[in-house]
Protein backbone atom coordinates (compact mmCIF):
# COMPACT_ATOMS: atom_id res chain seq x y z
CA UNK A 1 0.00 0.00 0.00
CA UNK A 2 1.20 3.55 -0.74
CA UNK A 3 0.63 4.57 2.87
CA UNK A 4 3.14 2.08 4.27
CA UNK A 5 5.73 3.08 1.67
CA UNK A 6 5.28 6.70 2.58
CA UNK A 7 5.94 5.99 6.25
CA UNK A 8 9.12 4.02 5.60
CA UNK A 9 10.52 6.66 3.28
CA UNK A 10 9.58 9.43 5.67
CA UNK A 11 11.43 7.82 8.54
CA UNK A 12 14.47 7.57 6.36
CA UNK A 13 14.35 11.32 5.77
CA UNK A 14 13.79 12.57 9.30
CA UNK A 15 16.03 10.03 11.02
CA UNK A 16 19.31 9.98 9.09
CA UNK A 17 21.65 7.12 9.84
CA UNK A 18 25.15 7.95 10.98
CA UNK A 19 27.10 5.65 8.67
CA UNK A 20 30.82 5.55 9.38
CA UNK A 21 33.15 4.26 6.70
CA UNK A 22 33.86 0.58 7.36
CA UNK A 23 36.40 -1.74 5.93
CA UNK A 24 37.22 -1.13 2.34
CA UNK A 25 35.75 -3.37 -0.34
CA UNK A 26 38.12 -5.37 -2.49
CA UNK A 27 39.14 -3.24 -5.45
CA UNK A 28 37.17 -3.72 -8.64
CA UNK A 29 38.82 -4.25 -11.95
CA UNK A 30 39.14 -1.25 -14.22
CA UNK A 31 36.51 -2.82 -16.44
CA UNK A 32 34.21 -3.23 -13.44
CA UNK A 33 34.85 0.38 -12.40
CA UNK A 34 33.94 1.64 -15.88
CA UNK A 35 30.81 -0.49 -15.93
CA UNK A 36 29.66 0.73 -12.47
CA UNK A 37 30.47 4.35 -13.33
CA UNK A 38 28.55 4.20 -16.61
CA UNK A 39 25.55 2.63 -14.91
CA UNK A 40 25.55 5.26 -12.16
CA UNK A 41 25.87 8.04 -14.75
CA UNK A 42 22.85 6.61 -16.59
CA UNK A 43 20.85 6.68 -13.37
CA UNK A 44 21.91 10.27 -12.74
CA UNK A 45 20.72 11.27 -16.21
CA UNK A 46 17.43 9.46 -15.63
CA UNK A 47 16.72 11.27 -12.38
CA UNK A 48 17.82 14.58 -13.88
CA UNK A 49 15.16 14.11 -16.54
CA UNK A 50 12.64 13.12 -13.87
CA UNK A 51 13.37 16.28 -11.93
CA UNK A 52 13.17 18.45 -15.06
CA UNK A 53 9.82 16.90 -15.99
CA UNK A 54 8.61 17.29 -12.42
CA UNK A 55 9.61 20.93 -12.35
CA UNK A 56 7.74 21.64 -15.60
CA UNK A 57 4.71 19.46 -14.80
CA UNK A 58 1.54 21.57 -14.91
CA UNK A 59 -0.12 19.90 -11.94
CA UNK A 60 3.09 20.13 -9.89
CA UNK A 61 3.35 23.83 -10.66
CA UNK A 62 -0.31 24.39 -9.73
CA UNK A 63 0.17 22.55 -6.45
CA UNK A 64 3.15 24.78 -5.63
CA UNK A 65 1.35 28.00 -6.55
CA UNK A 66 -2.16 27.30 -5.23
CA UNK A 67 -3.26 28.09 -1.70
CA UNK A 68 -4.27 24.52 -0.92
CA UNK A 69 -6.54 23.61 1.99
CA UNK A 70 -7.93 20.55 3.70
CA UNK A 71 -7.00 17.02 2.70
CA UNK A 72 -5.06 18.15 -0.36
CA UNK A 73 -2.97 20.58 1.71
CA UNK A 74 -2.04 17.84 4.20
CA UNK A 75 -1.07 15.34 1.52
CA UNK A 76 0.90 17.91 -0.48
CA UNK A 77 2.81 19.12 2.60
CA UNK A 78 3.76 15.49 3.14
CA UNK A 79 4.75 14.99 -0.51
CA UNK A 80 6.88 18.14 -0.58
CA UNK A 81 9.31 16.60 1.89
CA UNK A 82 10.01 13.86 -0.66
CA UNK A 83 10.49 16.35 -3.48
CA UNK A 84 12.95 18.27 -1.34
CA UNK A 85 14.75 15.08 -0.30
CA UNK A 86 14.90 13.95 -3.94
CA UNK A 87 16.72 17.13 -4.90
CA UNK A 88 19.16 16.84 -1.98
CA UNK A 89 20.02 13.22 -2.69
CA UNK A 90 20.31 13.87 -6.41
CA UNK A 91 22.66 16.83 -5.93
CA UNK A 92 24.88 14.82 -3.59
CA UNK A 93 24.79 11.82 -5.92
CA UNK A 94 25.66 13.98 -8.95
CA UNK A 95 28.57 15.55 -7.05
CA UNK A 96 30.01 12.11 -6.23
CA UNK A 97 29.71 10.99 -9.85
CA UNK A 98 31.34 14.19 -11.05
CA UNK A 99 34.31 13.55 -8.76
CA UNK A 100 34.52 9.87 -9.85
CA UNK A 101 34.37 10.88 -13.52
CA UNK A 102 37.20 13.39 -13.04
CA UNK A 103 39.35 10.82 -11.25
CA UNK A 104 38.74 8.19 -13.90
CA UNK A 105 39.63 10.70 -16.61
CA UNK A 106 43.00 11.48 -15.04
CA UNK A 107 46.19 9.93 -16.34
CA UNK A 108 46.67 7.91 -13.19
CA UNK A 109 46.09 4.17 -13.30
CA UNK A 110 47.69 3.01 -10.08
CA UNK A 111 46.28 0.76 -7.37
CA UNK A 112 45.54 3.68 -5.03
CA UNK A 113 43.21 5.27 -7.60
CA UNK A 114 41.63 1.90 -8.25
CA UNK A 115 40.92 1.49 -4.51
CA UNK A 116 39.57 5.05 -4.26
CA UNK A 117 37.18 4.65 -7.20
CA UNK A 118 36.02 1.30 -5.82
CA UNK A 119 35.26 2.95 -2.49
CA UNK A 120 33.43 5.85 -4.16
CA UNK A 121 31.28 3.60 -6.32
CA UNK A 122 30.49 0.93 -3.71
CA UNK A 123 31.02 2.54 -0.32
CA UNK A 124 29.04 5.19 1.60
CA UNK A 125 30.33 8.08 -0.50
CA UNK A 126 27.09 10.04 -1.00
CA UNK A 127 26.87 12.52 1.87
CA UNK A 128 23.49 14.07 2.74
CA UNK A 129 24.15 17.07 4.94
CA UNK A 130 21.38 18.48 7.18
CA UNK A 131 19.73 21.82 6.51
CA UNK A 132 21.10 24.78 8.41
CA UNK A 133 18.77 25.66 11.29
CA UNK A 134 18.03 29.17 12.61
CA UNK A 135 20.31 30.11 15.53
CA UNK A 136 17.50 29.93 18.12
CA UNK A 137 16.39 26.42 17.11
CA UNK A 138 18.12 23.32 18.41
CA UNK A 139 18.10 20.24 16.20
CA UNK A 140 19.58 17.08 17.74
CA UNK A 141 20.54 15.90 14.29
CA UNK A 142 22.52 19.07 13.56
CA UNK A 143 26.00 18.23 12.45
CA UNK A 144 25.07 14.66 11.56
CA UNK A 145 25.87 13.64 8.02
CA UNK A 146 23.95 10.80 6.43
CA UNK A 147 26.14 8.65 4.20
CA UNK A 148 24.74 6.42 1.47
CA UNK A 149 26.24 4.15 -1.13
CA UNK A 150 25.44 4.96 -4.74
CA UNK A 151 23.02 1.98 -4.81
CA UNK A 152 21.29 3.25 -1.67
CA UNK A 153 21.07 6.74 -3.14
CA UNK A 154 19.43 5.40 -6.30
CA UNK A 155 16.90 3.43 -4.22
CA UNK A 156 16.28 6.52 -2.08
CA UNK A 157 15.59 8.67 -5.15
CA UNK A 158 13.27 6.01 -6.55
CA UNK A 159 11.27 6.00 -3.33
CA UNK A 160 11.18 9.82 -3.07
CA UNK A 161 10.09 10.17 -6.68
CA UNK A 162 7.30 7.60 -6.24
CA UNK A 163 5.96 9.21 -3.08
CA UNK A 164 5.97 12.69 -4.65
CA UNK A 165 4.42 11.71 -7.97
CA UNK A 166 1.79 9.49 -6.31
CA UNK A 167 0.18 12.59 -4.78
CA UNK A 168 0.63 14.67 -7.94
CA UNK A 169 -0.95 11.92 -10.01
CA UNK A 170 -3.90 11.63 -7.61
CA UNK A 171 -4.58 15.37 -7.82
CA UNK A 172 -4.14 15.39 -11.59
CA UNK A 173 -6.73 12.62 -11.95
CA UNK A 174 -9.28 14.74 -10.09
CA UNK A 175 -8.46 17.88 -12.04
CA UNK A 176 -8.65 16.02 -15.36
CA UNK A 177 -12.13 14.83 -14.42
CA UNK A 178 -13.46 18.09 -12.98
CA UNK A 179 -11.81 21.01 -14.80
CA UNK A 180 -13.70 20.38 -18.08
CA UNK A 181 -16.96 20.28 -16.13
CA UNK A 182 -15.97 23.42 -14.28
CA UNK A 183 -15.24 25.12 -17.60
CA UNK A 184 -18.72 24.18 -18.84
CA UNK A 185 -20.25 25.68 -15.70
CA UNK A 186 -18.30 28.91 -16.25
CA UNK A 187 -19.57 29.10 -19.83
CA UNK A 188 -23.16 28.56 -18.69
CA UNK A 189 -22.74 31.19 -15.99
CA UNK A 190 -21.47 33.71 -18.54
CA UNK A 191 -24.50 33.00 -20.71
CA UNK A 192 -26.78 33.53 -17.71
CA UNK A 193 -25.15 36.91 -17.14
CA UNK A 194 -25.71 37.90 -20.77
CA UNK A 195 -29.36 36.79 -20.72
CA UNK A 196 -29.93 38.61 -17.41
CA UNK A 197 -28.63 41.84 -18.92
CA UNK A 198 -30.89 41.41 -21.95
CA UNK A 199 -34.05 41.23 -19.83
CA UNK A 200 -32.90 43.82 -17.30
CA UNK A 201 -32.20 41.72 -14.20
CA UNK A 202 -29.73 42.95 -11.57
CA UNK A 203 -26.59 41.07 -10.51
CA UNK A 204 -28.09 40.35 -7.09
CA UNK A 205 -30.81 38.23 -8.71
CA UNK A 206 -28.58 35.12 -8.72
CA UNK A 207 -26.26 35.87 -5.83
CA UNK A 208 -26.95 32.53 -4.12
CA UNK A 209 -26.24 30.63 -7.34
CA UNK A 210 -23.04 32.63 -7.85
CA UNK A 211 -21.91 31.75 -4.31
CA UNK A 212 -22.60 28.06 -4.91
CA UNK A 213 -20.57 28.10 -8.12
CA UNK A 214 -17.65 29.92 -6.49
CA UNK A 215 -17.64 27.40 -3.64
CA UNK A 216 -17.47 24.54 -6.15
CA UNK A 217 -14.60 26.29 -7.95
CA UNK A 218 -12.63 26.76 -4.72
CA UNK A 219 -13.09 23.11 -3.78
CA UNK A 220 -11.89 21.89 -7.17
CA UNK A 221 -8.90 24.23 -7.24
CA UNK A 222 -7.82 24.21 -3.59
CA UNK A 223 -8.89 20.83 -2.22
CA UNK A 224 -9.49 18.43 -5.13
CA UNK A 225 -8.67 15.33 -3.06
CA UNK A 226 -11.70 16.10 -0.89
CA UNK A 227 -13.76 14.94 -3.87
CA UNK A 228 -12.23 11.45 -3.97
CA UNK A 229 -14.18 8.66 -2.28
CA UNK A 230 -13.10 5.02 -2.46
CA UNK A 231 -10.71 5.80 -5.29
CA UNK A 232 -13.40 7.45 -7.44
CA UNK A 233 -13.89 11.11 -8.24
CA UNK A 234 -17.16 12.42 -6.82
CA UNK A 235 -18.67 14.72 -9.47
CA UNK A 236 -22.01 15.19 -7.69
CA UNK A 237 -21.16 18.71 -6.44
CA UNK A 238 -20.55 20.00 -9.96
CA UNK A 239 -23.46 17.97 -11.33
CA UNK A 240 -25.87 19.65 -8.90
CA UNK A 241 -24.52 23.06 -9.91
CA UNK A 242 -24.88 22.13 -13.60
CA UNK A 243 -28.54 21.20 -13.13
CA UNK A 244 -29.27 24.48 -11.31
CA UNK A 245 -27.40 26.59 -13.88
CA UNK A 246 -29.09 24.92 -16.84
CA UNK A 247 -32.48 25.37 -15.22
CA UNK A 248 -31.86 29.07 -14.68
CA UNK A 249 -30.52 29.44 -18.21
CA UNK A 250 -33.63 27.72 -19.54
CA UNK A 251 -35.86 30.06 -17.54
CA UNK A 252 -34.03 33.11 -18.87
CA UNK A 253 -34.23 31.87 -22.45
CA UNK A 254 -37.97 31.31 -21.98
CA UNK A 255 -38.25 34.78 -20.51
CA UNK A 256 -36.45 36.30 -23.48
CA UNK A 257 -38.68 34.41 -25.91
CA UNK A 258 -41.74 35.52 -23.98
CA UNK A 259 -40.64 39.13 -24.14
CA UNK A 260 -40.09 38.96 -27.88
CA UNK A 261 -42.99 36.71 -28.87
CA UNK A 262 -45.50 36.73 -26.04
CA UNK A 263 -48.59 36.89 -28.24
CA UNK A 264 -47.56 33.99 -30.46
CA UNK A 265 -46.56 31.88 -27.46
CA UNK A 266 -49.87 32.40 -25.68
CA UNK A 267 -51.79 31.63 -28.87
CA UNK A 268 -49.95 28.32 -29.21
CA UNK A 269 -50.62 27.48 -25.57
CA UNK A 270 -54.32 28.34 -25.91
CA UNK A 271 -54.53 26.20 -29.02
CA UNK A 272 -52.93 23.26 -27.20
CA UNK A 273 -55.32 23.71 -24.28
CA UNK A 274 -58.27 23.76 -26.71
CA UNK A 275 -57.09 20.42 -28.12
CA UNK A 276 -56.87 18.94 -24.64
CA UNK A 277 -60.33 20.22 -23.84
CA UNK A 278 -61.79 18.55 -26.96
CA UNK A 279 -60.15 15.24 -26.00
CA UNK A 280 -61.49 15.49 -22.45
CA UNK A 281 -65.01 16.25 -23.71
CA UNK A 282 -64.84 13.16 -25.93
CA UNK A 283 -63.67 11.13 -22.95
CA UNK A 284 -66.59 12.37 -20.83
CA UNK A 285 -69.12 11.34 -23.49
CA UNK A 286 -67.33 8.04 -24.07
CA UNK A 287 -67.28 7.28 -20.36
CA UNK A 288 -71.02 7.81 -20.13
CA UNK A 289 -71.45 5.11 -22.79
CA UNK A 290 -69.00 2.76 -21.07
CA UNK A 291 -70.68 3.15 -17.67
CA UNK A 292 -74.05 2.27 -19.24
CA UNK A 293 -72.66 -0.75 -21.07
CA UNK A 294 -69.87 -2.16 -18.87
CA UNK A 295 -69.84 -2.69 -15.11
CA UNK A 296 -66.46 -4.41 -14.80
CA UNK A 297 -63.70 -3.38 -15.19
CA UNK A 298 -64.75 -0.02 -13.81
CA UNK A 299 -64.33 2.84 -16.27
CA UNK A 300 -61.52 5.25 -15.46
CA UNK A 301 -62.51 8.62 -14.01
CA UNK A 302 -61.91 11.73 -16.09
CA UNK A 303 -60.15 14.69 -14.48
CA UNK A 304 -60.57 18.20 -15.83
CA UNK A 305 -57.36 20.29 -15.71
CA UNK A 306 -58.70 22.92 -18.13
CA UNK A 307 -59.76 25.53 -15.50
CA UNK A 308 -56.29 25.41 -13.90
CA UNK A 309 -54.59 25.75 -17.29
CA UNK A 310 -56.78 28.73 -18.20
CA UNK A 311 -55.91 30.39 -14.90
CA UNK A 312 -52.25 29.88 -15.74
CA UNK A 313 -52.70 31.83 -18.98
CA UNK A 314 -54.41 34.66 -17.08
CA UNK A 315 -51.60 34.82 -14.51
CA UNK A 316 -49.06 35.04 -17.33
CA UNK A 317 -50.90 38.11 -18.59
CA UNK A 318 -50.58 39.76 -15.19
CA UNK A 319 -46.84 39.02 -15.05
CA UNK A 320 -46.40 40.49 -18.52
CA UNK A 321 -48.14 43.69 -17.46
CA UNK A 322 -45.66 44.07 -14.58
CA UNK A 323 -42.66 43.22 -16.79
CA UNK A 324 -41.76 40.15 -14.72
CA UNK A 325 -40.05 38.41 -17.62
CA UNK A 326 -38.04 35.87 -15.66
CA UNK A 327 -41.08 34.69 -13.70
CA UNK A 328 -43.04 34.74 -16.93
CA UNK A 329 -40.46 32.50 -18.60
CA UNK A 330 -40.53 30.06 -15.68
CA UNK A 331 -44.33 30.07 -15.73
CA UNK A 332 -44.31 29.39 -19.46
CA UNK A 333 -42.09 26.32 -19.07
CA UNK A 334 -44.19 24.98 -16.21
CA UNK A 335 -47.47 25.58 -18.04
CA UNK A 336 -46.17 23.90 -21.18
CA UNK A 337 -45.28 20.80 -19.16
CA UNK A 338 -48.75 20.74 -17.56
CA UNK A 339 -50.42 21.01 -20.95
CA UNK A 340 -48.34 18.10 -22.29
CA UNK A 341 -49.16 16.01 -19.22
CA UNK A 342 -52.86 16.82 -19.52
CA UNK A 343 -52.84 15.86 -23.21
CA UNK A 344 -51.08 12.56 -22.46
CA UNK A 345 -53.52 11.74 -19.65
CA UNK A 346 -56.55 12.55 -21.80
CA UNK A 347 -55.31 10.37 -24.67
CA UNK A 348 -54.57 7.53 -22.28
CA UNK A 349 -58.05 7.75 -20.76
CA UNK A 350 -59.65 7.80 -24.20
CA UNK A 351 -57.67 4.72 -25.26
CA UNK A 352 -58.65 2.90 -22.05
CA UNK A 353 -62.38 3.62 -22.51
CA UNK A 354 -62.31 2.75 -26.19
CA UNK A 355 -60.51 -0.47 -25.30
CA UNK A 356 -63.38 -1.54 -23.02
CA UNK A 357 -65.94 -1.19 -25.79
CA UNK A 358 -63.66 -2.91 -28.27
CA UNK A 359 -63.11 -5.76 -25.81
CA UNK A 360 -66.87 -6.28 -25.44
CA UNK A 361 -67.24 -6.41 -29.24
CA UNK A 362 -64.31 -8.83 -29.45
CA UNK A 363 -65.82 -11.21 -26.88
CA UNK A 364 -69.20 -11.14 -28.65
CA UNK A 365 -67.54 -11.97 -31.94
CA UNK A 366 -65.61 -14.84 -30.40
CA UNK A 367 -68.79 -16.29 -28.91
CA UNK A 368 -70.48 -16.20 -32.33
CA UNK A 369 -67.44 -17.90 -33.89
CA UNK A 370 -67.38 -20.67 -31.27
CA UNK A 371 -71.16 -21.16 -31.63
CA UNK A 372 -70.86 -21.48 -35.42
CA UNK A 373 -68.15 -24.10 -35.02
CA UNK A 374 -70.28 -26.03 -32.51
CA UNK A 375 -73.20 -26.00 -34.97
CA UNK A 376 -70.90 -27.25 -37.71
CA UNK A 377 -69.83 -30.15 -35.48
CA UNK A 378 -73.43 -30.87 -34.45
CA UNK A 379 -72.67 -30.09 -30.81
CA UNK A 380 -74.48 -26.80 -30.33
CA UNK A 381 -77.53 -28.33 -28.67
CA UNK A 382 -75.58 -30.38 -26.17
CA UNK A 383 -76.82 -29.43 -22.69
CA UNK A 384 -73.46 -28.29 -21.27
CA UNK A 385 -72.64 -26.19 -24.31
CA UNK A 386 -76.13 -24.77 -24.51
CA UNK A 387 -76.08 -23.73 -20.85
CA UNK A 388 -72.62 -22.16 -21.18
CA UNK A 389 -73.67 -20.33 -24.33
CA UNK A 390 -76.65 -18.89 -22.51
CA UNK A 391 -74.45 -17.81 -19.59
CA UNK A 392 -71.87 -16.09 -21.81
CA UNK A 393 -74.62 -14.49 -23.89
CA UNK A 394 -76.32 -13.09 -20.78
CA UNK A 395 -73.00 -11.72 -19.47
CA UNK A 396 -72.09 -10.00 -22.74
CA UNK A 397 -75.55 -8.65 -23.63
CA UNK A 398 -76.40 -7.48 -20.11
CA UNK A 399 -76.55 -3.75 -19.49
CA UNK A 400 -74.11 -3.10 -17.99
CA UNK A 401 -72.06 -6.26 -18.52
CA UNK A 402 -69.20 -7.86 -16.63
CA UNK A 403 -66.32 -8.40 -19.05
CA UNK A 404 -64.26 -10.30 -16.50
CA UNK A 405 -67.01 -12.84 -15.79
CA UNK A 406 -67.81 -13.07 -19.52
CA UNK A 407 -64.18 -13.86 -20.36
CA UNK A 408 -64.03 -16.68 -17.82
CA UNK A 409 -67.36 -18.12 -19.05
CA UNK A 410 -66.27 -17.89 -22.69
CA UNK A 411 -63.07 -19.77 -21.89
CA UNK A 412 -65.17 -22.49 -20.24
CA UNK A 413 -67.34 -22.72 -23.37
CA UNK A 414 -64.25 -23.27 -25.56
CA UNK A 415 -62.89 -25.88 -23.15
CA UNK A 416 -66.14 -27.90 -23.20
CA UNK A 417 -66.28 -27.59 -26.99
CA UNK A 418 -62.78 -29.09 -27.15
CA UNK A 419 -63.79 -31.95 -24.88
CA UNK A 420 -67.00 -32.80 -26.74
CA UNK A 421 -65.32 -32.63 -30.14
CA UNK A 422 -62.47 -34.82 -28.95
CA UNK A 423 -60.07 -32.30 -30.40
CA UNK A 424 -58.01 -30.87 -27.53
CA UNK A 425 -55.90 -28.93 -30.01
CA UNK A 426 -58.98 -27.02 -31.08
CA UNK A 427 -58.39 -23.35 -30.30
CA UNK A 428 -59.74 -20.04 -31.35
CA UNK A 429 -56.86 -19.76 -33.84
CA UNK A 430 -57.87 -23.00 -35.59
CA UNK A 431 -61.53 -22.03 -35.46
CA UNK A 432 -61.01 -18.58 -36.89
CA UNK A 433 -58.11 -16.25 -37.59
CA UNK A 434 -60.19 -13.34 -36.39
CA UNK A 435 -59.70 -13.82 -32.62
CA UNK A 436 -56.13 -14.66 -31.69
CA UNK A 437 -55.99 -14.42 -27.88
CA UNK A 438 -57.76 -15.73 -24.82
CA UNK A 439 -57.25 -14.04 -21.46
CA UNK A 440 -59.12 -15.81 -18.74
CA UNK A 441 -58.00 -13.81 -15.75
CA UNK A 442 -59.37 -10.33 -16.29
CA UNK A 443 -61.02 -10.11 -19.66
CA UNK A 444 -57.84 -8.75 -21.21
CA UNK A 445 -58.67 -5.25 -19.98
CA UNK A 446 -56.46 -3.17 -17.74
CA UNK A 447 -58.04 -0.79 -15.35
Amino acid sequence: MPGSGVQVARERVVQPVRNEPGSKNPPMSWEGIDHALNRAQGEEVRFSLYLADLDQHVSHRLLRETNLVGRTRRRWDHAKTYVHDLWKVHDAFAAVLERATELRGSERADGALQNLLTEILTGPSVEIRPEKQPPDEHDPSEGCVERLTTAEAIARMESDFYEATEVISAVETVWDALYPRLSELETTWQEIGTLSDMIGLGEEEYEELRGRLRHSERTVRQDPLRLVEDGRVDTSVLEESRVLLERVRGELRDALRMRDSYTEGVERLNSAIDDVQETIERCVRLREQVVMKIASPVAVSISDPIPELRRGIAEMGELRTRGRWRELGARLGGLQRKVHEAADNARESEANLTGLLERRAELRGRLNTYRAWAVRLGLADRERLSELHGQVHRELWATPCDLRAATVALASYLRVLQELSGNTSLTERTISGTWASDRESDGGVSR
